[in-house]
């Protein structure tokens, strides 16, 4: 399902070197993205849940707070992410969460295990969507729940597609953004149709805001998946391009400071 161990490694191996600045404050969308994705599950405070690309356990623990009589799995194919996930969850004292570094193509849990299952930002990193979300489905009860989140067309624009212009000026082209295979709610909603998945409800909701500063943009790139292709450069066209690229980032900014557009959709389905 993901395109070749070879790009699955790239994928690790940028998370794992993100790590440790993924809680960063520029990021905390996904902190308020978790949320407001566990809110629209209604939990009873029962149910047994599985996040997969858990990252660092946003959506878990998120949802582990919600479950006092429940339990929560965390999966994530980096073992650094995960390494926070625990820190987070142990600092909280949070008994009913756990986390566990697994390859998506060898999710090995039993079938009906779970009454939800979440995946926020992760599915569409898979060549496979439909045949990655049939696998989650086996894994939840009929009548469980199924929830997703993606990116809309306007995520961190035109912040982002500045830094990618400006990286092809140093010879590195930037691969197709995967969330643009589930930037709608018609994508998502064709994706569910293939599935055995039904009642689905998609919503959109933004929860962007504005950063103090460019040194906060550089913080999202460097502690993000664009990592990746910020270390493709030596240390002197680092420097060089973090330097003018801020200089470019800095004359967006206004009274407020600069605008980080973070347009997320939501969708939320039942398992037959």
């Amino acid at each position: 399902m993901f395109e070749g161990d070879e790009y699955k490694q790239k994928i690790q191996s940028s998370f794992d070197l993100a790590s440790h600045g993924y809680d960063s404050p520029g990021l905390r969308f996904f902190s308020s993205s978790a949320a407001h994705l566990v809110e629209t599950l209604n939990l009873n405070g029962n149910e047994n849940l599985i996040d997969i690309a858990t990252g660092t356990g946003h959506v878990a623990i998120r949802a582990a707070e919600a479950l006092k009589g429940g339990a929560v799995v965390g999966v994530d194919l980096s073992e650094g992410m995960l390494g926070v996930a625990r820190r987070k969850a142990d600092e909280k004292s949070l008994p009913n969460v756990t986390f566990r570094r697994l390859d998506f193509e060898k999710m090995d849990f039993e079938e009906n295990s779970f009454d939800v299952a979440c995946c926020a930002f992760g599915l569409f990193f898979l060549d496979d969507m439909a045949r990655g979300l049939a696998r989650i489905s086996k894994v939840v009860k009929p009548g469980g729940k199924v929830a997703l989140a993606s990116f809309t067309k306007s995520m961190m624009e035109p912040l982002s597609q500045k830094a990618l212009d400006m990286l092809e000026t140093y010879g590195i082209k930037p691969p197709a953004l995967s969330w643009k295979k589930l930037d709608t709610p018609e994508k998502i909603n064709d994706l569910i149709d293939a599935t055995k998945l039904g009642d689905v409800k998609i919503e959109s909701k933004q929860i962007g805001y504005y950063l103090k500063d460019s040194g906060q943009w550089w913080e999202i790139l460097w502690n993000s998946g664009y990592r990746g292709l910020l270390n493709q450069l030596d240390e002197n066209d680092l420097m060089r391009f973090k330097r003018d690229h801020l200089k470019e980032v800095d004359q967006l900014a206004g009274g407020d400071g600069i605008w980080l557009d973070v347009e997320a959709l939501y969708a939320v389905a039942t398992n037959s």
